[in-house]
């Protein structure tokens, strides 16, 4: 299935996504060590900006893709940049090329685990780094619940803590009141989009792949994830309307 998987994005054509469809992107951790599936090689990365520059593909944040969503503005074929969990390496490695490239991001922190080792043995962001993060201008911290759980799984009351409490903590630490959220592994239902708004937050982002477009739920967004395994050519369709095309085949071949 990788081989059929590489050989379509290698030759289905990638044209720049239209003004009416934008893509956000997932990451979580950037570094030339980690041994994470869900680590991007500090090169890769650089290589993906670079791409994403000499395309002069329109990269934005994420609160200004929400807000086009939320006016019914032309998405302008926009790349949005996100990260989860809040790794040190997002300020070691992804924030100085994030501003060589003047690319806005939003990262979603995981509050429990600032300035914390998890048990991968990976940093996480401290206090500081994400107050020098936040005051550039350029990075957008978020909350991802306190703990990381599946929420899903989560009676309302036990959801709606972890929820209001990583939102709490990102206004303590940040001075800022958080309008965005990620579901921890994607994991939501009816109930827990519910609470999200209710928790007043404008928009939250899942797992699913594929392009934004003015019909997407802002409680459910799709995300195109980028890892190890990722290769050039899936990257370049993940940020072009290939990656509905491929998911519509997938779905097609029930596979």
């Amino acid at each position: 299935m990788n081989l059929l998987k590489e050989a379509f994005f290698l030759l289905a054509a990638k044209p720049p996504l239209p003004l009416d469809r934008a893509a956000i992107l997932m990451y979580h951790s950037v570094s030339a060590e980690a041994d994470y599936f869900f680590n991007v090689e500090s090169d890769d990365f650089e290589r993906q900006m670079s791409y994403l520059a000499q395309a002069q593909q329109s990269v934005i944040a994420l609160s200004e893709l929400v807000r086009r969503l939320q006016t019914g503005e032309s998405l302008g074929g926009s790349i949005v940049l996100t990260f989860d969990d809040g790794y040190r390496d997002n300020y070691d490695i992804a924030f100085p090329l994030l501003k060589k490239y003047e690319f806005p991001a939003t990262i979603f922190v995981t509050t429990d685990m600032v300035g914390e080792c998890d048990k991968r043995g990976m940093q996480h962001l401290s206090a500081e780094e994400m107050s020098e993060m936040h005051a550039s201008g350029l990075i957008n911290i978020q909350p991802h619940t306190k703990t990381h759980p599946k929420l899903a799984t989560l009676s309302e009351m036990a959801a709606r803590e972890e929820i209001l409490g990583s939102k709490r903590a990102i206004e303590e630490l940040l001075g800022k009141s958080p309008r965005l959220f990620a579901y921890p592994y994607g994991s939501f239902s009816e109930a827990t989009q519910r609470l999200v708004g209710a928790c007043g937050f404008d928009a939250a982002v899942s797992v699913d792949e594929g392009t934004v477009g003015q019909e997407s739920d802002l409680y459910r967004l799709p995300r195109n994830s980028i890892d190890r395994s990722t290769t050039f050519a899936q990257f370049r369709g993940k940020v072009s309307t290939t990656i509905d095309q491929y998911y519509q085949l997938k779905h097609t071949l029930h596979v």
